[in-house]
């Protein structure tokens, strides 16, 4: 298991699994995992890239991210979640994902009934699938029974209007709640990316939000 995991002082009971961005365990995803940790609560973050260097070449990362099937995923994710409730004590778990890492966050989310609740912040769903993503991320959303929190750009290259639409159709057909802030300046990727402007004004809507979503989860 490859990752990096952020604690409070005092210890948690509530424990977040981040699942990033193709670039991995990161600057950025390793802030966000202290971030939540000083909001109380435990963060593990899933190195998407099990322990290969990280890289901010585009199309290298892209590359990597391609090998990844859906089934293998969903083993290196549980793994990380059993271990969370396991060796690092919490008592309850959420997901939070970004780009990719969303839509592994839905795709778990469907399957684990562990999970106390699923954030996602502009999910990577491409249509049509990509070879290596077996499963239907749109169908499975409708089986997600956690609470869910969705992040959605106005100006995402990645997940068209049309796919957001599917995607939030079906989670208002379940019984559990569903928050989605659509943020129509903004870009994929706008937590973290500096520019333009609307994409920083964005996020300081939007991540004290999400982080007090999970923490109302956990709780």
């Amino acid at each position: 298991m490859f990752g990096y995991v952020a604690e409070p002082a005092g210890g948690a009971t509530g424990g977040v699994l981040l699942l990033p961005t193709i670039f991995g365990v990161n600057e950025f995803a390793r802030q966000y995992a202290n971030m939540l940790a000083d909001a109380g609560m435990t963060c593990a973050v899933w190195d998407i890239n099990s322990g290969l260097p990280l890289t901010t070449d585009y199309p290298e990362c892209i590359k990597r991210a391609r090998t990844l099937t859906d089934e293998s995923v969903a083993d290196m994710v549980s793994a990380w979640i059993d271990a969370m409730l396991g060796e690092f004590g919490v008592t309850s778990v959420a997901v939070l994902g970004f780009c990719i890492g969303g839509r592994f966050a839905l795709l778990q989310s469907a399957r684990d009934d562990r999970l106390k609740a699923c954030a996602m912040a502009y999910p990577s769903i491409e249509s049509p699938r990509l070879p290596n993503q077996g499963q239907d991320a749109l169908a499975l959303a409708a089986k997600i029974d956690c609470p869910v929190h969705l992040l959605r750009p106005g100006n995402d290259h990645v997940t068209n209007p049309e796919t957001y639409e599917v995607l939030t159709r079906a989670l208002l057909t379940r019984s559990s709640p569903t928050t989605v802030q659509i943020h129509p300046a903004a870009e994929h990727g706008f937590m973290h990316r500096k520019t333009p402007e609307a994409n920083v004004a964005a996020t300081s809507l939007a991540s004290p939000q999400m982080i007090a979503f999970l923490k109302a989860c956990l709780a």
